[in-house]
């Protein structure tokens, strides 16, 4: 899991967070969200360095490969109802999740925590969360817990662990995990960039892993997972040493903010079985696979990484690389 500074020692019992609006200020404790409306969303989180190492030259950061994405069952309540509770001002532009997490940030002097903000529309969405159980079990301290900020479709930075404070701002909100972080900026882009947000469609080849040796002329099965996207994933496609593109079989969407589980059709000169897995004939030597996936209003994946210098955002293609024997 991502963390920029050091997970902070508190109590799981005794933790709340402080709330400040229009009308009244108070701190929310477990017990308080407990008595609250509970929802329950299986939402998949995605680190914005995620697959970092594809740029080149690789810039600075944690050198992610492929992988720092997961799936959970999260249940908490709606940041919209206890926003409510405290009165949303007339004025409020965003609202700011501060983290327990905090530290010095290189280039800028004094302790930072961990803040992001949401516009507005965005933090009354219903399916925004405070979180309080993970997998239906509190959520350890090690995952932000006990309460932080589950946001589904969106990368993960903005569902913020150790929450500790929230608060609306008027204008656009200056913490340096904001203004100055976690943006996307070209090279030869002035200014800071712009603010991350919506996770576009995405796929990965799961089997074979990347290196592997298969059998020459056999089938070959190939299987992966895709998320992401705007309303869903609506295909992907898989492609072998350059050729044609081959539609895959979807599994079934369990949510909307879920992983799809898929495989492809096998190619149309190798004998039909009842429920095909991905198969390709290959031939000795090595080969490269790559897989598209294509959400519901068409975006697919691009060739390449996006450019920009902190190596965020990379939904390009993926290929993996085997050598048949």
């Amino acid at each position: 899991m991502r963390n920029h500074f050091p997970v902070p020692a508190l109590d799981p019992g005794s933790w709340s967070v402080r709330l400040t609006g229009s009308e009244r200020s108070f701190a929310a404790g477990l017990a308080l969200l407990r008595r609250l409306p509970s929802r329950t969303l299986s939402v998949v989180l995605e680190c914005a360095g995620h697959r970092r190492t594809e740029f080149q030259p690789t810039p600075a950061g944690l050198p992610w490969g492929a992988g720092a994405v997961a799936e959970a069952v999260w249940t908490g309540v709606s940041l919209a109802s206890v926003l409510e509770l405290v009165g949303i001002p007339p004025e409020a532009h965003e609202v700011v999740l501060e983290g327990a997490d905090a530290g010095p940030v290189e280039g800028f002097d004094g302790s930072h925590s961990f803040a992001r903000s949401l516009p507005l529309g965005k933090a009354l969405h219903p399916d925004v969360l405070l979180a309080y159980e993970m997998n239906g079990e509190p959520i350890p301290v090690a995952r932000g817990g006990p309460i932080r900020a589950v946001v589904p479709g969106w990368y993960a930075t903005d569902s913020v662990k150790w929450l500790k404070r929230i608060w609306f701002v008027n204008g656009e909100f200056d913490g340096v995990f904001q203004a100055h972080d976690y943006r996307l900026r070209a090279p030869d882009e002035p200014g800071p960039g712009r603010r991350m947000s919506d996770l576009p469609a995405h796929a990965l080849i799961t089997t074979p892993a990347d290196g592997a040796f298969v059998v020459a002329g056999g089938g070959l099965w190939v299987r992966g997972t895709a998320w992401g996207g705007t309303d869903g994933i609506a295909a992907v496609l898989v492609q072998v040493d350059g050729g044609a593109w081959t539609p895959a079989l979807l599994g079934p969407a369990r949510g909307p903010y879920t992983r799809v589980e898929w495989k492809a059709h096998p190619p149309t000169d190798l004998p039909a079985e009842p429920d095909p897995p991905a198969r390709a004939a290959l031939a000795p030597g090595p080969h490269e696979i790559a897989c598209c996936a294509i959400d519901r209003a068409g975006n697919r994946q691009p060739a390449r990484p996006p450019a920009n210098v902190r190596g965020y955002a990379n939904n390009a293609i993926h290929r993996v690389r085997v050598q048949a024997v």
